[in-house]
């Protein structure tokens, strides 16, 4: 400190360092701040998302009204329609893209509303299917996972297929469609009518490549996800009020054909 004292080089230097290191330690904090209010700046944003598609009008039955409905657990809007889907927003604890068969945890189970069967999207397009579930958490059949199957269909044209996974890149699923179809890199594919879970015209992704498919009348298509896989953080979980009826009449109608 006496070197400090009188000899002003030295003690210019001195100063120089302390400034420049506590600018460093500044700057670190400052980036740890900024990680930590992203994330809950993302999670109010996944709140407030959820909110607004609650707020959709597809998310409503338009129903006859000469024939009285019964659906007491359904909520209604200001018109007197039934509501059908219900989103609910979740934290993605636990992902892998790596495997085979692919699975997703969310924060969210039973106590939150969750039920086996409920369909996954995020902001960028479908996720996957709701495969198990305990009190507090739930887990996702990806759609990187090769057991996945999908129902979807071509914007342009609504000529349908079935989506896939091959096992390879998580960035690539694969939709064999008829060659019938004109169907050009870009092509917006969406859920189609004849899922009995996903709601139909939710995105899927886009076509990233178009192939033939050898010995056969059918397009190979490269399907580019919309959901990135990658760096999935907050989910939708959509509830559908009335799946249980509809599968639960399905059911009756397939056992009589037994």
């Amino acid at each position: 400190m006496v070197l400090m004292h009188y000899n002003r080089t030295h003690r210019a230097w001195y100063m120089q360092a302390t400034y420049e290191l506590t600018g460093r330690i500044n700057s670190q904090a400052n980036k740890v701040e900024s990680y930590f209010a992203l994330k809950e700046n993302n999670r109010l944003l996944a709140e407030e998302n959820a909110r607004l598609k609650n707020e959709l009008r597809q998310n409503f039955l338009v129903l006859d009204t000469s024939v009285k409905i019964v659906a007491d657990t359904a909520k209604w809007d200001t018109t007197g329609k039934p509501r059908k889907y219900f989103y609910r927003h979740a934290q993605v604890v636990e992902n892998s893209i790596a495997l085979q068969k692919n699975f997703i945890t969310l924060q969210r189970g039973t106590s939150q509303g969750i039920t086996r069967d409920q369909v996954v999207t995020s902001a960028g397009g479908i996720v996957g299917i709701v495969n198990d579930v305990n009190a507090n958490y739930s887990i996702v059949m990806s759609l990187l996972n090769r057991d996945t199957r999908t129902s979807v269909l071509l914007k342009k044209d609504l000529a349908s297929g079935i989506l896939s996974w091959d096992g390879r890149s998580p960035d690539r699923l694969q939709l064999t469609i008829s060659k019938s179809s004109v169907v050009v890199k870009g092509d917006t594919v969406l859920t189609s009518n004849s899922s009995d879970k996903y709601p139909p015209g939710l995105m899927v992704g886009t076509v990233a490549e178009v192939a033939d498919e050898a010995g056969s009348g059918n397009h190979l298509l490269q399907i580019k996800p919309g959901a990135n896989f990658r760096s999935l953080q907050y989910v939708d979980i959509i509830e559908n009020y009335f799946l249980k009826e509809q599968t639960e009449l399905q059911n009756r109608i397939k056992q009589r054909q037994q």
